[in-house]
């Protein structure tokens, strides 16, 4: 379990949220939603590591494996796509090469009594049971078992990751994701520039493959068919629900008009007794009501309405000048990169007021 303890972040004196705490179960999915600025992204990349709260903390077990694939990909653009698939595996690889370096500085030294000698041999021998703890699997037949899941070919593994789009950038990074076999896995905003077919393939994968998952998405529908789980950032705070996200509104709504009913409801008792108390101060029979009544007020709770932003982007366009019956008219329209030939012999017209979707997979030319 990986617990996040009453984490605080401000930027400039200003308070992005505060006391944010929650718990990371096994298996479980988790829809991070807020409105854009709330912190969904910056509590993401401090459950994983890349930046540090005000206050507060992450637990989270010594072994635990967490992989994150940001909104924005970061894939380079100089390797080849088994290259940057194989990086899941780095710190293996890493961790190999610095036994392998540390094995050549014994077989030079001759100072076998001295500290440092001692040292070395301690760090190769923690690190030897590390590496030699880990399944001994043949990594590059698990490179190429994963792209090929994910739908690439053969003779895309030696293409550059730059020759690409986003949704098979995308395919890339989830291949890493699946390698690392994590216990929890964040996404940010997954769906973006990714195709229908990838969606589904990557729903598939969330639910049937994916151990934890914490995911930030406007897709409503993505998130309420891969989620059991709400997690809402707003104003600051956070509503935890056991729900996905279209089953929590609904829930939040009726918890809302049940505080509202309450706070009334209290108003009106408060409201009562002090003008009990008011009214009986100082009349001498009525003493004791009085001040049991005062003391029960002072101690009473004062019932809270969950506050909703209903703060909104306010746009104001002046009005479009009437366009022609057909704005659009495009006839045997091509288009290539070098010899690769995007599509050819395209035509269509647009008329006044139509609206039109572009479809198809990713890399077909829809952009």
């Amino acid at each position: 379990m990986i617990s996040v303890d009453a984490i605080g972040v401000e930027f400039s004196g200003q308070t992005l949220f505060s006391d944010v705490t929650f718990a990371i179960n096994d298996n479980d999915k988790i829809a991070l939603m807020g409105k854009n600025g709330a912190g969904k992204s910056t509590i993401m990349q401090i459950i994983v590591g890349l930046q540090k709260p005000t206050r507060g903390n992450v637990r989270c077990p010594k072994d635990a494996v967490i992989a994150y694939l940001p909104q924005h990909l970061l894939t380079d653009d100089n390797c080849t796509v088994f290259e940057e698939t194989a990086k899941a595996f780095r710190q293996i690889f890493e961790m190999r090469d610095e036994i392998d370096r540390l094995n050549k500085e014994l077989e030079t030294r001759t100072d076998y009594d001295s500290d440092a000698y001692m040292k070395i041999i301690e760090k190769v021998t923690t690190l030897g049971e590390k590496y030699y703890s880990i399944e001994e699997i043949n990594y590059d037949s698990e490179v190429e078992k994963a792209l090929q899941g994910l739908g690439f070919k053969r003779s895309d593994f030696t293409r550059p990751t730059n020759e690409f789009s986003g949704g098979w950038r995308m395919r890339i990074e989830l291949a890493k994701i699946l390698l690392q076999k994590p216990d929890l896995i964040l996404l940010d905003e997954p769906t973006n520039h990714v195709d229908i077919e990838s969606v589904v393939w990557l729903e598939n994968f969330l639910i049937n493959k994916a151990k934890a998952v914490i995911v930030i998405s406007h897709d409503k529908a993505f998130i309420d068919n891969v989620t059991n789980r709400t997690i809402e950032v707003t104003m600051g705070r956070i509503y935890d629900y056991k729900a996905n996200y279209t089953h929590y509104l609904q829930l939040r709504a009726d918890r809302r008009l049940h505080q509202i009913k309450a706070y009334k409801e209290q108003q009106k008792f408060i409201a009562d007794n002090m003008a009990f108390i008011e009214r009986f101060k100082g009349t001498y029979s009525k003493t004791n009501q009085v001040t049991s009544r005062e003391r029960m007020l002072e101690k009473l709770q004062i019932i809270e309405i969950d506050e909703v932003d209903n703060s909104a982007l306010k746009l104001r366009f002046a009005p479009a000048q009437r366009s022609g019956d057909y704005p659009v008219v495009a006839r045997d329209l091509c288009k290539s990169y070098g010899g690769h030939i995007v599509f050819k012999n395209a035509n269509m017209s647009i008329e006044r007021g139509q609206k039109v979707s572009f479809v198809g997979r990713n890399g077909e030319g829809k952009s």
